[in-house]
């Protein structure tokens, strides 16, 4: 409670001074898109689509195209001494392109990485890396965000 009294207290501070936080109007992001060219791994394509919560308006007002290409790699890092992998990184690579009517407006590249352990338990591992994988899509759509917006 007194978390968020205190970060209400900064935000309005802050805001009397002039200073507007991107992500307090998050929702209001005026882009609309008129196609998708989505390339790569298919599911972060789509969660990152999702998280941007983008408008897409098929109509002439809008001449954007937003471009996503993703790339997903799964390295060993370390091994012990039978060769087994005891150490795993989980790196996500997305190339984004904002075009207008055929031209490029903005491009940049995001990457994202995280070093785990292995585990026995084959199951916990499948969903601790689903969790890693979902944590660093969140981060990625974050700075997208911050990227479309400026």
């Amino acid at each position: 409670m007194i978390k968020k009294i205190v970060i209400f207290l900064l935000i309005t501070t802050l805001m009397s001074c002039g200073y507007t936080p991107i992500y307090l109007k998050k929702n209001n992001f005026n882009l609309s898109i008129k196609e998708y060219e989505l390339l790569g791994e298919k599911k972060i394509n789509r969660q990152i689509v999702s998280l941007l919560n983008l408008k897409k308006d098929d109509k002439e007002k809008s001449q954007y195209t937003l471009k996503l290409n993703s790339q997903k790699i799964l390295e060993d890092v370390a091994k012990d001494k039978t060769g087994k992998v005891t150490i795993y990184k989980l790196i996500l690579n997305v190339d984004v392109e904002l075009s207008e009517n055929e031209k490029l407006i903005k491009e940049k590249n995001f990457i994202k990485s995280f070093i785990f352990k292995n585990s026995d338990n084959k199951f916990d591992l499948m969903q601790y890396q689903k969790n890693i994988e979902n944590n660093l899509i969140n981060k990625l759509s974050e700075e997208i965000i911050i990227f479309l917006n400026t």
